[in-house]
This record gives structure tokens, sequence and C-alpha cells, in this order.
């Protein structure tokens, strides 16, 4: 029994008389072909079409390579090859349609795909996703480096898992969300570039760069901020040059200028400390403003006009009181 009608294998040999048809639908033989070892590429189809002035062939229903680590689908190929030395090999490959990719522990999808053979790179599009034991990534563009755990998404938005957190009783599932213009990761970090937003747990953390590390278990331990960081958690926010958070215990700590309020104070030092859904802040080297109720309110509380009472400073301090 058949299983594909069309067979294309390149290898580090020359290519037999038989694959020699001009711009004509060929079925490849019933025996078996066997499995692609190193840099072989092997791709089967239902219908397969040789333009050999153009040097492509053309792959239609069912679509499915294996190279080295990649397992590629797709309802359409273009597949490109060149000579080189007498031997014939595939440079690049075009998938239209449903695309799905496996690449060791990794999956990825998408309406297109196109395969760099050589340099090993596959570039998903169409609203791309893919997913990693430790991460699901979503994007207008992902790049996967075969057989490593390097990646590259454009307009992204990652979902990370988190280390577990130090508090009892705190929930331990919260996921941590980045989105960001471009995001570039290996096995040990990702590095998050333009528009960054973070969300976890009670907190989104804003900034131009963030290095999120990851644990063994591919876990997020911390995320590094620099530039324009801005954080909310609650009703309380914070801004500053630079910023850490420290996922297990749940504290962002800010430098570079700080500066932090609540509803009721607004500080300025060297260093503001937060946990994530807790209700105070701590400080270095901090001046203290204690807001003050408008002013109609104070003279109803006075009963006399002009009753304003002035802000109150406090340096210093470390602590909210």
């Amino acid at each position: 029994m058949i299983e594909y009608l069309a067979t294309a294998f390149f290898v580090t040999q020359p290519v037999q008389p038989t694959l020699v048809a001009s711009s004509a639908e060929t079925r490849a033989p019933t025996s078996a072909v066997a499995a692609p070892q190193g840099s072989e590429t092997e791709i089967t189809s239902k219908r397969m079409t040789i333009l050999r002035d153009q040097s492509t062939l053309s792959f239609k229903d069912e679509v499915r390579v294996k190279r080295d680590t990649l397992d590629l689908r797709c309802d359409e190929l273009t597949a490109h090859y060149a000579q080189l030395k007498g031997k014939y090999t595939a440079t690049h490959g075009e998938c239209v349609g449903n695309v799905r990719a496996v690449d060791g522990e990794r999956t990825a999808q998408g309406e297109r795909a196109d395969f760099d053979v050589p340099n090993r790179l596959l570039v998903v599009t169409g609203n791309p996703e893919a997913q990693e034991p430790s991460a699901h990534l979503k994007g207008s563009e992902l790049r996967l480096l075969l057989g490593s755990q390097n990646f590259e998404v454009k307009d992204a938005t990652i979902t990370l898992k988190s280390a577990p957190l130090e508090a009892k009783g705190s929930q331990q599932d919260s996921p941590v969300v980045i989105t960001s213009k471009r995001v570039n990761g290996t096995r040990a970090q990702a590095v998050f570039t333009g528009d960054v937003v973070v969300k976890h747990r009670t907190m989104d953390l804003r900034c131009d760069k963030l290095t999120a590390s990851y644990n063994n278990a591919r876990e997020v331990t911390r995320a590094d901020c620099t530039g324009n960081v801005r954080a909310v958690d609650g009703d309380r926010r914070a801004k500053g040059e630079r910023a850490r958070l420290n996922v297990p215990s749940g504290t962002l700590v800010v430098t570079g200028n700080p500066e932090a309020e609540d509803p009721m104070i607004h500080i300025k030092g060297t260093e503001v400390r937060m946990t994530l859904g807790g209700k105070s802040f701590e400080g270095k080297d901090t001046t203290v403003v204690f807001k003050t109720a408008p002013l109609k309110e104070q003279q109803q509380r006075k009963g006399a006009p002009g009753g304003a009472v002035g802000n109150t400073e406090q340096s210093g301090g470390t602590k909210q009181p």
C-alpha cells in the first residue's frame, strides 16, 4: 500500500537519472525511502512537480519534511535546490497552509514557513505560535534555530512559567506574561526589547528592555528592567530607570532616581521596594511627602475658609508609617 505518491530525497550523492522530468508531475516508486541521516532532507507528499529550469520542486497535499531534528508539515511546499560539485542539495523551502513543526520538545504552527536549510533556521509567519516546556510564544514572526533552545519573536507575547512563590498560602500558579516588539531567547534567559509590558499577579510593569532569567526547571526566577520603568500594583505606583523583580519573593526593587506613591504619600530616594499585592513601601535615603486632602474638603473639616494645611515632609525615612 502506497502511503505517499511522491517522494524527494536530497542526499550527498548525485541525483539518479529517474529524477529528470522537466516540468511534469512525477510519482515515486512504491519502495520505502530510508530515514534521513546527517545532512539529508526527506520530503514526501501526494503530488510532486519538478521544474528543472527553475531548480525547484513543487509539493502538494499532505506535505512532510524531515531534516535532522525537524518534522515539518504543511499543505504546499516549494523546495529550492542547487548542484554543488556534481551533487544536489536542498537550499531552502517555502511552506504554505496549516504549517505544523516539531523540533525536539518544541512545537510551532502558523500559515506560512520559510526553512533555511544550511543555516537550520525555520521562520514561521501568519499568526504563528510556538510551545516549549516552559513557555508559550505568539507574535507576527517566529524564528527557531533547529536543535537548540534559541528563538526570536517579533511583536511578541510570551507566557512563562514562574518559579514557586516563597510566601506560604500564596497562589503558586501565576504565570508571567510579557509582551514586546522583539524577544530573543536561549535556554538560560530571554531578552525583550521595545515597549515591554510585564503582567504578573497584581502587577503591571513596563520598560524599554527586560531580561528574564530561568532556573534549571526553565521557570522564571528574576526579571531585570532598564529604561523608563513604570510599575502599577493596586493603588501603588513606582517609576525609575531600573527595576528588578524577584519572582519567588514577589519583591520589586526600583532604582535610578526612583519615585513611588500611593493615595497617602509620595516617596523619592535611591531605592524603593514594594511587595506584589502588599500595601507598603520600603526605601533608602528617602524623602516622603504626605498628601493633603483637597482644599474644599479641608475647609469643610475646619469650618472656615482658607484653612488649607500645607504638605508635610519627612526625610531619611525607610518605611511608610
